[in-house]
């Protein structure tokens, strides 16, 4: 009898542990493939309720729209991430901490509001820190590959700074501020270019229907 009630445990210990296994499957299936690289429906989870905690908002996961939006997200930081290490493009622990500290204050939060959502999303604690990183280590990159194609109309700046009136202190600024500006605008195309041309060398397949439902 003792034998035959072992036998049971084990017999629905297993059963559970199954069902537990085919649960996670379920929940996390492949949803595109990036020649060998994946994105599965758990990375579209977690980055739909990112979105919303940064956004502070609620946001339709079974919308079509949104659905497209955030995997091509997912896509382009995959590649990103695919090509900044392939290039082995580095920065340092400052660097990166500075780009999260500006990110709390364009995004009005804290460390305490950020690590309050994982605890309740059950997701890791350096998400964000993450996606900063490929994101700084890409625009690295995009600087060392096209900066020196930058040209700036220095002319242009200084008579439209002229105009202004201001004092040669002033003026030093704004000129600086301006070419700052420009030089940001040049490089967000010249990332946006790279970035597309950056995707043709993969194989991008969707395993889903956008229509569909997860």
């Amino acid at each position: 009898m003792a034998t035959n009630y072992k036998n049971f445990f084990i017999y629905i210990f297993l059963i559970l542990i199954s069902i537990s296994t085919l649960a996670k499957s379920l929940s996390n299936n492949v949803i595109v493939t990036i020649d060998n690289v994946i994105i599965t429906e758990l990375d579209f989870k977690k980055e739909l309720e990112f979105i919303k905690f940064i956004n502070k908002e609620e946001l339709d996961g079974s919308s079509v729209k949104i659905k497209k939006d955030i995997v091509e997200s997912l896509i382009d930081r995959k590649i990103k991430k695919i090509e900044v290490d392939n290039a082995k493009i580095e920065i340092n622990e400052k660097e990166i901490e500075n780009y999260i500290y500006n990110y709390f204050i364009n995004n009005k939060i804290n460390n305490e509001q950020l690590n309050d959502f994982y605890k309740k999303n059950q997701l890791e604690n350096d998400y964000l820190k993450n996606i900063i990183s490929i994101d700084a280590r890409w625009i690295k990159m995009i600087r060392q590959i096209y900066e020196s194609r930058i040209n700036i109309n220095l002319t242009e700046v200084n008579e439209e700074i002229k105009k202004k009136g201001l004092s040669a202190e002033d003026s030093e600024k704004l000129k600086n501020q301006i070419i700052s500006s420009e030089k940001n605008k040049i490089l967000n195309k010249f990332s946006a270019t790279h970035l597309e041309k950056s995707k043709r060398k993969y194989l991008i397949k969707f395993l889903w229907k956008i229509s569909s439902s997860f």
